[in-house]
């Protein structure tokens, strides 16, 4: 369609006047965008991954709403002595630092500042009561005692060694470029007024916008390496220069484009998005490639044609398939839509956006660019036919065969991925903004806040035995190994000092305190205790621990509070109980959103080959690279984030092309040609080099992702390579030599074969779902546990039972059948049934057997009048038992043993509660995909399972009800009701007598044996 539309706009318009105006239009469009240009900012925020609406982020803000919180995280100055042997603890040290706290707090933006030098207090000594700053109302003597033991100022804001203070600086909320001039004075600021410290800054907003700063050098770094890598590849290929004018043209046209397009819509430079200018140069490069080999191509076959003639056939030959290709990319990126965190969804839409405009802007810059200008000269290797491929298909069978064991290896390896990442441990190795944040985490009580809220009736907290047990929780808090401090109500009231005490000893005494902190202008009491005394708060400050040791700190925090007081309600809320959580749901999310990808780009492909078969032999090649990335991912342990876990999607986009482009042309040569058999040798020896070489220019571009700053890029950049590198493997090995030794993947077949080849695609296809991580949810039990408490009730070894069925048609009739059933199950994947009839009487003693062992299902028959035995095959062994819709496996009470189980969600049906439960059967069983099923949440056992056929449709609904204890505490439903949906039959069971592990064993279950009894 898209060339026929373009040979009609060849016919009505010269092809020279639309070159000029193509590359007129460019130019233009390449101009006014180098005015966008400088409205593209850069931002970056640890925000900037979490989802929004989240419930566990409302409760954090709901949190800091009642306790009056700062929504904006503060800037920390750190300020270390450099003389040893020096402490703060100096008249003329602290003077300095209290000089700086009162310069800091007059800068534009900043709410106020708090330091050793102004922290409130109150002393009760001989003179009286002293309200005000500390250390002014202490003697000199005891200002490190005092100041050490107190949890309010130490380890916070003096180090436990008093040679690093801290200056808190509390902001408005600031957009990047005031952030980023409020840090730059900050620092100046300090390092004049503290000139015998070494200063730091650090904190959130110094992350922020020191990141910002180096994304900015990050880009321009990317651009050009980028620029260098593809143009080596360039000049590797080609032999003139028209190709290198050519694609920097290209490339610089596309690239001003994108980012004034990104400008103009508004989307800031991220992390991620940093990616941009890349996947732009690479994409633009690879279609170059593509087309100019073509041209080369057409060069020696057709060397009867002129140049310009040549030009506009390899443009229509070529249209297409560039279009398919830059579209399965796209489809990569889109898929991150499916996400509910604003900054991967920006994300996607840029880099969607981005392959979209490189492909539109290439296609309108290198057809009229190369019209004009001299033909390239393809290097002799480069668009020479890809003879080795002919060692390839020497040993095809055994290719196929070891990569799909290999990534089947590591597919299985894949389900042990680290969960084990760190907050801070992107940012630059010994960048100032890092060593800050270090120094922070080390020596001044932590980087990551957990806030617990317990909440009780008005005025409990003006309960001493209250505030009693509360001082002891504070206390186990602090020995929990890794908690950096921990702050709570009864450290406000001892630090009042009224009383000999630690803590009052009555209500009054305690109310008195209240009063006293009252007075003060800054009250740090309104932070610990609601106005009703009803609420209180403790804060807690973690190390920067790795996701899976920070979650259990949290529980152990959770577990002391809730241990402490029962009687009361007790939350955990902050960034140390939220944002490992919610970043491993995003990433398990993201790692198993591939399939998303997938079915989408299968979708288009079945569009654009107009075969669904051609479709799923496309799928089958670039499932090498995500199970390539969970093995590596899983064997490396390298810890998994939102930034490492969108790779599976990009990845899966990026390896679809050369699929296209090697199918488009085997679907091209087989119209060409007569023969019936599958051109793929050639195919591979005019297709190979030319997938090959695009593939080492995107190879070449993204390797420049090493040479980051940050550790995520250089590791996104790694994993990236290497699910290229799989990417080829499966597109220039596994798919050529799985096409070789399977022909009948895409030629005509039998139907015995194509039932083969339908049964192998799909179980290739689903192989992988079953290794993949599934997001799980905290509120209900673990499919693990599901399956446990199942098995509990309903796995059996072997058991025998009587049947009456009815079998009810689709226009109404019945039948009614009675019979005994023996079904044996050794292990997983091997099965036994053995039915005899009892009733009716013209069918007793006939008798059926069904085997099922690994993959291969067998049926037998004995039939008493002629006291023969007979194997059923073909179309007879594909029915359900004596037709009737019930089949052999749905027998299979150990189902849930062998397939990938996911708990959906609970639903109240009738009154009761149900789990759903997904089955992902599709590799196990015969005749269907997947399973839903509903689950008692309190027997455990299933009252409704719905199953799909191989097409994903629903094929029919199991209902069990009258569910009794049998023999050795199992559980059996009394009545099973079957419905097909598709032919609208149906059949209703009854179990009766049923016995469970007999004893029974595999000699029971034979051919000979159907004639015995």
């Amino acid at each position: 369609m898209i060339n026929t539309t373009i040979a009609k706009i060849f016919s009505k318009v010269s092809v020279k006047t639309v070159c000029i105006s193509t590359l007129l239009f460019v130019f233009l469009a390449s101009v006014l965008g180098l005015f966008a240009l400088p409205g593209l900012q850069t931002q970056y925020s640890l925000k900037q991954f979490l989802p929004v609406d989240n419930p566990l982020l409302q409760r954090d803000e709901h949190t800091k709403q009642v306790f009056q919180l700062s929504e904006a995280q503060p800037f920390i100055v750190t300020a270390k002595i450099k003389e040893d042997g020096e402490t703060w603890f100096s008249h003329d040290k602290i003077q300095s630092l209290k000089s700086l706290t009162d310069l800091l707090a007059n800068y534009p933006g900043v709410k106020g500042t708090l330091s050793l030098a102004t922290v409130q207090g109150a002393v009760n000594n001989k003179e009286g009561l002293s309200v005000g700053p500390l250390l002014q109302n202490l003697p000199h003597e005891k200002w490190q005692t005092e100041t050490l033991a107190n949890p309010l100022i130490s380890p916070t804001l003096i180090s436990e060694d008093a040679k690093t203070a801290s200056v808190i600086v509390n902001i408005k909320s600031l957009n990047t470029k005031d952030l980023l001039s409020l840090r730059q004075n900050l620092e100046v600021t300090a390092t004049a007024a503290v000139p015998f410290a070494h200063i730091e800054i650090g904190g959130t907003p110094a992350v922020q916008t020191d990141v910002g700063v180096l994304l900015q050098t990050e880009i321009r770094n990317f651009v050009v390496l980028g620029f260098l890598a593809c143009f080596l590849v360039l000049g590797l290929i080609f032999a003139n220069w028209s190709p290198l004018i050519i694609s920097f043209v290209t490339i610089i046209f596309a690239n001003i484009i994108v980012l004034a397009i990104m400008a103009l819509a508004g989307y800031p430079f991220s992390v991620l998005s940093t990616t941009i200018p890349i996947l732009t140069t690479v994409d633009v490069v690879s279609l170059i490639i593509h087309t100019l080999l073509r041209y080369a191509e057409e060069q020696k076959n057709q060397p009867h044609l002129t140049h310009q003639q040549r030009v506009v056939y390899t443009f229509k030959v070529l249209l297409g398939p560039n279009f398919f290709a830059s579209t399965t990319t796209m489809i990569g990126f889109l898929s991150l839509l499916m996400t509910k965190v604003p900054l991967i969804r920006d994300y996607g839409v840029t880099a969607a956006g981005a392959i979209v405009i490189g492909w539109l802007v290439t296609t309108m810059t290198l057809f009229p660019m190369l019209y004009f200008m001299q033909g390239p000269k393809a290097r002799d290797w480069a668009w020479a036919k890809a003879r080795w491929g002919l060692y390839l298909f020497r040993r095809s069978g055994i290719w196929a065969f070891l990569i799909i064991l290999v990534c089947s290896a590591l597919a299985i390896k894949g389900q042990g991925l680290s969960w084990s990442a760190r907050l801070f441990d992107d940012l630059p190795a010994n960048h100032q903004v890092r060593l800050s944040t270090e120094t922070i985490d080390r020596e001044l009580g932590g980087m990551i806040p957990v806030d617990i809220e317990v909440k009780g009736p008005a005025d409990s907290w003006n309960e001493p035995k209250l505030l009693a047990r509360l001082d002891q929780l504070l206390s186990e808090l602090r020995t929990v190994e890794g908690v950096g401090s921990v702050v709570g109500l009864p450290d406000l009231v001892a630090a009042a000092n009224l009383h000999h005490s630690r803590l009052p000893a009555s209500r009054s005494s305690t109310a008195e305190i209240f009063f006293l902190y009252s007075l003060s202008s800054a009250s740090p009491l309104k932070n610990f205790l609601t106005t009703d005394s009803a609420n209180t708060r403790i804060s807690v400050r973690t190390y920067d621990l790795p996701s899976n040791q920070l979650h259990s700190v949290v529980d152990q925090i959770r577990e002391k509070a809730k241990a402490a007081f029962p009687q009361m309600n007790v939350e955990v809320t902050g960034m140390g109980s939220t944002i490992h959580h919610l970043n491993n749901e995003l990433s398990k999310e993201l790692i198993f959103g591939f399939w998303h990808s997938m079915i989408a780009i299968a979708l288009v492909l079945v569009v654009v080959f107009r075969s669904v078969r051609w479709a799923i032999v496309a799928c089958i090649p670039n499932l090498v690279p995500p199970a390539a990335l969970l093995g590596f991912l899983a064997i490396s342990q390298t810890p998994i984030k939102p930034s490492v876990a969108i790779i599976f999607s990009i990845a899966l986009g990026l390896a679809f092309n050369n699929t296209v482009y090697l199918l488009e042309r085997l679907r091209y040569m087989q119209k060409k040609s007569k023969s019936k058999e599958l051109e793929i040798e050639r195919t591979l020896w005019r297709e190979g080099n030319p997938c090959l070489i695009s593939s080492l220019t995107l190879l070449a571009g993204f390797s420049v992702f090493m040479a980051s700053y940050f550790a995520m890029n250089r590791i996104f950049g790694f994993y990236m390579l290497l699910s290229m590198l799989a990417g080829l493997v499966g597109d220039l090995i596994l798919l050529p030599t799985l096409l070789k030794s399977c022909p009948w993947l895409l030629g005509p077949v039998p139907w015995k074969k194509e039932k083969v080849m339908a049964t192998t695609a799909m179980i290739l296809l689903t192989l992988f779902v079953a290794m993949a991580p599934i997001p799980t949810h905290a509120q209900l039990p673990t499919a693990e546990k599901l399956g446990e408490e199942m098995s509990q009730r309903l796995r059996s070894r072997d058991e025998q039972f009587v049947v009456k069925m009815k079998i009810i048609e689709a226009d109404g009739s019945s039948k009614d059948r009675e019979m005994k059933i023996w079904r044996f199950s050794p292990q997983k994947k091997e099965h036994y049934l053995l039915v005899r009839m009892q009733k009716p009487q013209d069918l007793k003693g006939t008798a059926l057997l069904a085997t099922l062992k690994g993959e291969q299902e067998d049926k037998w028959i004995y039939l008493p009048s002629t006291k023969q035995t007979r194997r059923l095959t073909g179309e007879s062994g594909q029915g359900g038992i004596l037709g009737s819709e019930l089949s052999t496996e749905d027998f299979d009470f150990n189902r849930d043993q062998a397939a990938q189980n996911v708990i959906k969600k609970e639903a109240e049906i009738g009154g009761k509660k149900y789990l759903i439960v997904e089955s992902d059967v599709n590799a196990t069983s015969s005749s269907y995909s997947k399973i839903i099923s509903y689950v008692s949440s309190v027997e455990y056992v299933p009252v409704k399972m719905e199953c799909y056929d191989k097409q994903g449709k629903l094929l029919k609904t199991l209902d069990f009800t009258g569910y009794k204890k049998v023999s050795g505490g199992k559980m059996r439903a009394s009545k099973i009701s079957i419905k097909n949906v598709q032919n609208k039959r149906a059949t209703v069971i009854g179990l009766a007598q049923v016995k469970i592990d007999q004893g029974l064993t595999a000699a029971r279950f034979t051919p000979k044996a159907l004639a015995e009894d």
